[in-house]
């Protein structure tokens, strides 16, 4: 029966609640309508919406600060500091304070339906005002008479590098030239996406036909194929590319600063190289390659002349005095020297020779004072700026912090004070009158008594005596310095606040960045020494006495690559760049070259990395890592040419062996690619070397012995541990409370119950601690005390069921209402099993087909390919200089696997896994895909006399250069 007095406190709550809601509706559709016309954001698929009678205007704000325009910049990249950063002076204005970056100009139009993708991570549609490099005195000139000159006499007789090729019959040539134009319709295709989707950009992404410019965005892809495209006979895209030469700006780029290395072998070398090939018919590829060196030339500028390898250019920062870094990459500083050659041949500018030679001067005094006499670390030192000396003071001297010697004054005991002079008396002898000093005030405080009753006045003191000599004192101090030994009332005449030997007031000037010592004190004699900031050295190392890394791989390659190379391109007159190769290898020989273990026996040899010193073995050397890495396949090339340069036929043996390593490497996995680098077991010697499954095991599995100690030491610990769980679990239970024994259920006579007792207060799931055991389920007639407030109730109605409960007989012997025991049993504490543990076989087995190892590789350390040309290269050179056919139909070989798995729609691509059947495309194809590796593939099957090694010499981007006759 529907009460309303009873519910209508709900009727009113409900009015309420349907009027809010459609007050607020109404309003939230005019809001949204608003935030829709002010975003601009109208849905065209709905229907318009009814006007609302009070409908909300949109918010409008007036913030200046938004409206204002305002210059962008982005900020610096993070630089890790120096290791000793107190070495140099600190610039005004702090490095990363002053290495902003400029913005790319916005990207051309990408394919359809593709986005432009940018790796400069910066709106390209943001108009910031270009910076321009502009050139700045320098602060470290090198003298006209002191410049290094390039040599100028005529060319000694050099022996020839390339074999003599027989005549080559017509099936021969047939198919040469079918292979000769496969190679070039890769190249077109790749070309022709980069003209399309990245121009004068660096690089293209072949998969998604955008670009990337990770080196400065001066075209890296365009300056770095022209040689390309003049030796594959593409005139005509040759042509338009040395006209886009002139759009590219070398005084400007997004970049803060400028990588010295890429940007020489790429920019300087495509540019130098175009010129030389195309018979110095484009002047603009000169003047650019100008251009570009000026501005290179400027990180130089340093107080010993060796380049900062990231040149700042702005010229906020630029103009700062800076020191070479002080952990420089070997390969990076060691490898300029080719293209500032042969540009200065070209010029006749000796400057750009003297930059490189220098470097080549401390590299051979470096060779023999390394770790590993005859090789350089992957790192070294080349600030020219060591740690001054310091003699370690007696335990009686201190150091100031300038690193002068504190000698304390021979001063007398504590000054008594007396009447007779009101001065310092030095031998005190009766009572003290009065204790002042003429003209002070007497502070009580700061009396002394001594056992005599005397007062002591401390004296106010200068600081230790500063010597700088061996037996005078500091010639700087002042008139208030006391002499030791002359301590009398006239040496305290002027009490300053502050009475310090040898001080100057005003700062003193910053020292020269290279200066030996500082400048001295106004108040000091020009001929006081001081300690020096830094003691001039040549390159050094940066380990101290910690271990370092040789190798002829990553980080070290080109600086080896470029000795026997130099002594080509300065026409075999510079006698040094010969021995420090011949030196360097044939510590190489000794110490990295190695013959791998393979099922097969193959008898090939790989170049690994040394540790020195070694950690493992004191008679050792050093530690060999048995790695082959695809950068150091250019060794083969390289101990070819300088087994013909230099007549050394047993090194011709060795460039056989290190070439067919790579190319065993390329066969040993499902794509016929090499990765980047993987790890084998070396054998004992390069004479013999059998097949051992154990020792291969073994390598693959080392840590045998010790993994099966820790794992039965893990399942006495879980056995223990279970136990001790076990137990606890057991006396957990054991502590639980019993469940009662049911008892027999009373017999009870029903009983009537009184009429004003509703059939509701007999529920039987009312809860036993409310029933009154004593009572009946019989509930009297409420009398006037115990009936409640009808007011107290909506309407002041009773309500059903309202008032104390009418209690009921108990029912204590009913299971459900009876005590019951916890049901909630105790937790087991979490105990860890170990994992199981495989054998010996079994932990071989499963890691040689979890990681897709080859058989006789112990380790991939990378698995990706990035369309490297090192093997090729090797390939190209040993066919040049032996003539043998095998070497073309290896090289025939790695190129129809390359194309097969990294072939695109607009390109080709680098991978991300050559261990797999079908390896996914990384959409990078970085300009040396063109410059060299196609280059190389092209060069293989063209004429022999087509870049002919006794005519040119190739820097490591295989760049031409024109050797001098």
């Amino acid at each position: 029966m529907f009460r309303y007095r009873r519910y209508r406190a709900f009727l009113v709550f409900a009015v309420i609640a349907v009027l809010a809601l459609y007050k607020f509706g109404a309003s939230g559709v005019a809001w949204r309508e608003a935030a829709s016309h002010a975003v601009g954001a109208v849905d065209h698929d709905s229907e318009p919406r009814p006007a609302v009678a009070h409908e909300t205007k949109s918010l409008k704000l007036h913030v200046p600060a938004a409206t204002k325009s305002q210059s962008i910049e982005t900020p610096p990249p993070v630089k890790k500091p120096s290791p000793s950063p107190s070495l140099s002076p600190s610039p005004t204005v702090t490095e990363q304070q002053q290495k902003p970056t400029i913005p790319s100009p916005k990207p051309p139009h990408p394919p359809q339906d593709k986005p432009a993708i940018s790796d400069n991570g910066l709106d390209s549609s943001t108009s910031i005002e270009v910076i321009h490099w502009t050139k700045l005195p320098e602060r470290f000139p090198v003298p006209s008479k002191s410049l290094i000159q390039l040599p100028s006499g005529k060319p000694k007789p050099i022996p020839k590098i390339q074999a003599k090729f027989k005549p080559e019959d017509a099936m021969a040539k047939k198919g040469r030239i079918a292979k000769l134009e496969k190679i070039k319709r890769v190249a077109k295709k790749s070309w022709d996406g980069y003209k399309e989707y990245a121009w004068l950009h660096d690089e293209l992404r072949p998969q998604s036909g955008t670009f990337k410019d990770p080196f400065a965005n001066w075209g890296a892809t365009l300056v770095d194929s022209l040689d390309t495209l003049w030796i594959m006979g593409l005139k005509e895209e040759f042509e338009d590319a040395v006209k886009a030469v002139d759009k590219i700006d070398f005084t400007t780029t997004m970049r803060a600063e400028i990588p010295m290395f890429e940007t020489t072998i790429r920019y300087l070398g495509g540019l130098v190289a175009a010129y030389d090939l195309s018979d110095k018919k484009y002047q603009n590829l000169l003047d650019k390659a100008v251009e570009l060196a000026e501005v290179l030339i400027s990180a130089f500028d340093t107080p010993n002349h060796m380049p900062k390898m990231y040149y700042y250019w702005r010229a906020e920062f630029a103009s700062q005095n800076h020191r070479a870094d002080q952990r420089a990459v070997l390969a990076e500083i060691g490898s300029l020297s080719m293209e500032f050659t042969r540009l200065a041949q070209l010029t006749g500018e000796h400057k750009y020779y003297d930059a490189i030679a220098r470097i080549t001067d401390h590299l051979e005094e470096f060779q023999s004072k390394t770790k590993l006499p005859g090789m350089w670390p992957t790192y070294l030192d080349a600030s020219g700026c060591g740690k001054p000396y310091v003699e370690s003071p007696s335990s009686t001297e201190k150091l100031s912090p300038e690193g002068k010697k504190f000698v304390p004054l021979n001063l007398p005991d504590p000054v008594m004070i007396t009447s007779e002079t009101g001065g310092v008396d030095l031998e005190p002898k009766g009572d003290p009158i009065s204790p002042k000093v003429a003209g002070e005030e007497h502070n009580p405080q700061s009396d002394m008594l001594s056992p005599s009753g005397k007062t002591f006045v401390p004296l106010n003191l200068p600081n230790p005596v500063l010597i700088t000599s061996d037996n005078g004192v500091d010639s700087g101090a002042s008139a208030d310095s006391i002499v030791p030994g002359t301590a009398r009332k006239e040496q305290t005449r002027s009490r300053r606040k502050s009475r310090q030997l040898n001080i100057d007031e005003n700062p003193p000037p910053k020292a020269a960045i290279d200066g030996d010592t500082a400048s001295p004190s106004s108040s000091a004699d020009a001929s006081m020494p001081t300690t020096p900031e830094c003691v001039q050295q040549g390159f050094v190392s940066v380990t101290g006495y910690g271990r370092e890394e040789f190798t002829l791989g990553g980080m070290s390659d080109s600086t080896y690559e470029y000795l026997p190379k130099q002594y080509l391109l300065l026409g075999a007159q510079v006698e040094k760049y010969r021995t420090m190769y011949e030196q360097s290898m044939d510590v190489v020989k000794k110490h990295l070259l190695f013959r791998p273990m393979l099922p097969n026996g193959q008898d090939i040899l790989f170049s690994g990395k040394l540790n020195v010193p070694s950690n493992v073995d004191d008679t050792k050397v050093g530690d060999l890592t048995a790695e082959n890495a695809h950068l150091t396949c250019f060794t083969g090339g390289m101990f070819g040419m300088g087994a013909k340069l230099f007549d050394r036929p047993e090194d011709l043996v060795i460039a056989k062996k290190l070439t067919e390593g790579c190319i065993w490497s390329y066969s040993m996995t499902p794509t016929g690619i090499m990765p980047e680098s993987f790890d084998v077991v070396p054998c004992e010697n390069t004479n013999e070397c059998a097949w051992n499954e154990t020792a291969y095991w073994d390598a693959i599995d080392p840590q045998y012995a010790s993994r099966k100690k820790t794992h039965e030491t893990q399942m006495e610990i879980y056995k223990e541990q279970m136990i001790s769980a076990s137990s606890w679990y057991a006396a957990q239970l054991a502590a639980m409370t019993a469940p009662p024994t049911p008892s027999a259920t009373a017999v009870s006579e029903a009983q009537a119950t009184s009429t004003l007792v509703y059939a509701d207060t007999l529920d039987r799931r009312q809860l036993a601690d409310l029933v009154d055991e004593a009572e009946i389920g019989h509930k009297p007639s409420p009398s006037v005390e115990t009936q409640q407030d009808h007011d107290s109730v909506m309407g002041g109605e009773p309500e059903e069921g309202e008032g104390p409960p009418t209690k009921v007989q108990p029912t204590l012997d009913i299971a459900e209402l009876a005590l019951q025991p916890s049901m909630t049993l105790p937790v087991l504490p979490n105990v860890y099993s170990p994992g199981p543990f495989l054998d010996h076989k079994e932990y071989v087995q499963t890691r040689i087909q979890e990681n897709r190892l080859p058989h006789g590789v112990t380790r991939i350390g990378s698995r990706n390919y990035i369309l490297r040309p090192e093997a090729i290269e090797s390939v190209w050179y040993m066919y040049r200089i032996t003539g043998d056919p095998y070497w073309r139909e290896a090289g025939w070989r790695m190129f129809l696997a390359i194309d097969q798995h990294t072939s695109t729609e607009y390109g080709n691509s680098a991978i991300d896994d050559v261990t797999k059947v079908t390896p996914e495309l990384n959409d990078d194809m970085e300009s040396f895909w063109l410059a060299e590796t196609l280059k190389y593939f092209y060069l293989l099957f063209a004429d022999e006399d087509l870049v002919s090694l006794d005519e040119w010499v190739l820097n490591t981007e295989a760049h031409p250069f024109r050797r001098p006759t």
